[in-house]
């Protein structure tokens, strides 16, 4: 899909490596460049995951002698992905304006900490420090008070889909105009493009602006029971109007005389029986549900190996394993399962000049002007990717019933992944809307949607059905379990998928009871893999090639984030960290700690320099440190740390969302959106995902009433204002 592509990738962080394992997986050539003696994480599970199929080129970039071999490689190569902030590139001369000079067809991503343009982007990029700068420790939920840390890095996982995306829509406005430019983006919009289904206000209507949460221990257990035998079981039920009643198992219970018209008489029931009981019954009842696994464990699912999301490689340095797969499925030929490198292994190989590209020679005042996507999805996993389309400017249609996206009661929700969208009311169950639809689809360049099939095949959303109208259109879709297994028709929410992938009981700290995760990150990972495969498709047919289908799934980005796993030769699991009991932190030196003022500090001393320096501050003894840092004021104590050169940050916690969208520096930097809207006033929301340089983002549209847009859509295709009359009274359009 990818094949034309030329890529060199330097870093050695994680949402560096998996931007390019995803752009590699779809067909690009990846260049990986690594240092002298090969990356240290070589011989782990990460390297061996998030590397397949790159070649290799050990470079010192210290010296003129590297720096002038990455620059002749520079100059036939279509993108370069690295992790530098601006000084450090411009001190290797891999800034954009250096750069262009080199190769005016490059395009440039830099994965930095904070954005490409904010004043705190030359700190530090680790995963703990940027969660503390945003405030998104603010959002989770655990079992004491204050902020909370995650094991799940959304921030990373998030940016490097954001990377993937932000490269090919660069790519296919280089198509336009011939000239390449930045994509950058960060962990900070990481996180920001996962916190909209929880931070956004809002001037009036149903739901304003959110309490402020208050600080004390948040262990949430949202429809997550346990069961007889101490299995976890996460049910979901978005309504929530299920009756447990109905379930033959739960008949046997209240036999027993147990109550259920409680929280506790149902935590107690569940616990009368035993996971297989339940799963049955709820299943039987079309309910999605799972059961919480250990992290890594959903490598050995049936489903995941019926889909091949999980990949057998020969590792050159760990033997046979089972890895978790990129959860990429397309009509396309696609080179997976290729081995990471050996050091320096196919580095040797250059690129010839590339054919002189053909183009208008025109930039765009959007990066995706002119796209054209139709959109029939609902809830989140899938619509937030044409939405971030949107915001870079595509021409999005939400098609959607008369009676409105079900998601649209949970506002925030709806808010997140409809923004940038126009929104037309359809009903496709009448036969009269045919024809609509078929204008629709024949309008479009990029037709999504993430019904279960059976029913889209009965509006007419089947493939088949969509190549009737527009044979060469690209398609794209999300499902809950894939299409390759017995589970294509299943029903599937963020929540159980954060259970089967082991992130309930990661994200609650050793020895504690799973919590449910909060910010729905299978959602919005499902919705940003979704946005790659339409931005590779894209860029693909825009290039010369056809329109292809593409699709993704919840349980295929369940097995994706296992990408510190793997299933070794001996049929185990590899180690990986855990979070502490308490939620602060993984180690001495990479943890939060509170402070005498009753402030937190977040430390993260990877380097023996900068532990050695932590202990000058704290003290011999590591295990104290904690309680060394009770007995200091914060700013005394970040003045310490920086002084010494350790990577640290306050920890915004309390109030966050509210100091984030009150900080006019988030407003001129584009990192807010405020847009009127017709149901909740003045909506803002989180901003730009993505920094393009000389091309901004424009937020023009907040999410969109129920077929708000209806008339002037069917004027752009061709109805006559005596059609649309017709179709209103005939209730086909609302």
């Amino acid at each position: 899909m990818l094949g034309d592509l030329r890529i060199i990738e330097i870093g050695e962080g994680m949402a560096v490596q998996v931007a390019g394992l995803m752009l590699c997986e779809l067909g690009a050539d990846v260049l990986k460049i690594e240092r002298p003696g090969g990356d240290p994480a070589r011989g782990t599970a990460p390297f061996a995951n998030w590397n397949r199929g790159k070649r290799s080129l050990l470079l010192d970039l210290d010296t003129a002698a590297g720096r002038a071999t990455l620059s002749e490689r520079l100059v036939n190569a279509d993108v370069l992905l690295h992790q530098f902030t601006p000084a450090r590139a411009r001190a290797l001369g891999l800034d954009d304006a250096s750069l262009a000079a080199v190769n005016s067809r490059l395009v440039t991503c830099g994965i930095t900490g904070s954005p490409y343009n904010h004043p705190d982007v030359e700190r530090s990029d680790d995963e703990l420090l940027v969660a503390a700068r945003i405030g998104a420790m603010y959002e989770n939920d655990g079992h004491r008070p204050g902020p909370i840390v995650y094991r799940y890095q959304q921030g990373s996982w998030a940016a490097a889909h954001l990377a993937a995306a932000g490269i090919l829509a660069r790519l296919v406005t280089r198509l336009r105009s011939g000239t390449g430019g930045g994509a950058h983006t960060s962990l900070f919009q990481g996180f920001m493009s996962t916190l909209p289904l929880v931070w956004a206000r809002n001037s009036q209507g149903p739901m304003p602006n959110p309490p402020v949460y208050p600080l004390a221990a948040r262990p949430i257990a949202m429809q997550l029971f346990q069961c007889q035998g101490g299995d976890w079981l996460q049910i979901m039920d978005p309504s929530q109007q299920f009756d447990h009643a109905s379930l033959p198992t739960m008949w046997e219970v209240m036999a027993e005389g147990v109550e259920i018209d409680t929280p506790e008489g149902l935590v107690e029931a569940f616990k009368r029986r035993p996971l297989e009981n339940w799963l049955a019954d709820l299943r039987a009842a079309d309910i999605a549900v799972e059961p919480a696994y250990p992290m890594g464990e959903v490598l050995r699912h049936p489903e995941v190996v019926a889909n091949q999301y999980v990949v057998e490689v020969e590792d050159p340095e760990l033997g046979k394993t089972r890895q978790p797969n990129v959860p990429f499925h397309t009509d396309a030929d696609l080179p997976q399962g290729r081995p990471a490198p050996r050091p320096g292994e196919g580095g040797e190989r250059d690129w010839i000049a590339p054919l002189a590209a053909t183009s208008e020679g025109s930039s765009p005042e959007e990066i995706l002007e002119g796209v054209r996507v139709l959109d029939f999805g609902m809830f989140l996993a899938g619509p937030m990717g044409p939405s971030m389309m949107g915001d870079m400017g595509a021409n999005v249609i939400k098609v959607e019933a008369l009676t409105g996206d079900r998601i649209r009661f949970m506002h925030r929700y709806y808010q997140a992944a409809a923004r940038s969208k126009r929104s037309i009311a359809l009903d496709l169950t009448r036969p009269e809307a045919q024809p609509i639809l078929e204008r629709l689809i024949q309008w479009a360049e990029v037709v999504h949607h993430n019904m279960r099939f059976k029913g889209a095949a009965k509006l007419g959303l089947s493939e088949a059905g969509i190549r009737k109208y527009n044979p060469d259109v690209i398609f794209n879709y999300v499902s809950a379990y894939g299409q390759k297994g017995e589970r294509g028709n299943w029903p599937g929410y963020d929540s159980i998928f954060n259970a089967i992938a082991g992130w309930e009981f990661e994200n609650a700290g050793e020895g504690n009871r799973p919590v449910f995760n909060r910010p729905g990150t299978m959602d919005v990972t499902s919705a940003q893999s979704c946005l790659v495969e339409i931005m590779a498709s894209l860029y693909a047919k825009r290039a010369g090639g056809k329109g292809h289908t593409t699709q993704t799934s919840l349980l295929g980005i369940a097995a994706f984030t296992q990408g510190e796993r793997l299933i070794g030769p001996d049929g185990e699991l590899s180690e990986t960290y855990h979070l502490f009991s308490d939620q602060t932190g993984f180690s001495p030196y990479h943890r939060i700690f509170e402070c005498a003022d009753g402030n937190w500090i977040a430390v993260a001393a990877h380097k023996q320099e900068q532990r050695s320096a932590l202990h000058s501050i704290f003290g011999a003894d590591a295990e104290g440190f904690a309680q060394a840092a009770k007995t200091r004021n914060s700013g005394e104590l970040l003045t310490a740390m920086e002084a010494a050169r350790v990577p640290c940050d306050i920890v915004n916690f309390e109030n966050a969302m509210h100091r984030f969208f009150d900080d006019p520096l988030n407003r001129e930097l584009g990192l807010i959106s405020v847009l009127p809207q017709p149901v909740y006033g003045v909506v803002e929301q989180l901003g730009a995902f993505w920094y393009f340089g000389d091309t901004p983002i424009i937020f023009k549209r907040c999410c969109p009433d129920i077929g708000e847009h209806s008339v002037e859509i069917l004027q752009e295709i061709g109805y006559s204002d005596v059609e649309i009359a017709e179709f209103r009274e005939q209730k086909i359009v609302g």
